[in-house]
C-alpha cells in the first residue's frame, strides 16, 4: 500500500465514524425531543400516556429516515471527493 493509500483509508474512516457520530446524536435528540413534548403535552391535556407514546412511535420512523438521508448524502460526498481526487492523480 502506498502512502496515498494508506492517507485515503484514513479519510474514509474518520469521516465514517464522524457519521455515525452523526446519526447517534441525530436519533437522540429526536427521541428526546419526543418523549418531552409528550410530556408536555401530556401534562397540559392531563392525558397522561397519549401523545408521549404517539410521538415516540411516530419520532422512530423520523429518525430512521433522517439517519438514510444523512449516510446518503454522505456517502455521496465521499464517493465525489473520491472521484476528483482520482481525476487530480490521473
Amino acid at each position: 500500500m502506498t502512502q496515498s493509500d494508506n492517507k485515503n483509508r484514513n479519510v474514509i474512516n474518520t469521516v465514517l465514524i464522524v457519521l455515525v457520530g452523526q446519526v447517534g446524536c441525530l436519533t437522540l435528540a429526536i427521541i428526546l425531543a419526543s418523549v418531552f413534548g409528550g410530556l408536555w403535552l401530556d401534562q397540559s391535556f392531563g392525558t397522561k400516556p397519549l401523545f408521549t407514546l404517539i410521538f415516540l412511535f411516530a419520532g422512530i420512523p423520523l429518525s430512521v429516515v433522517l439517519m438514510l438521508l444523512v449516510a446518503r448524502r454522505t456517502l455521496a460526498r465521499i464517493k465525489s471527493n473520491a472521484e476528483s481526487e482520482k481525476n487530480i492523480s490521473a
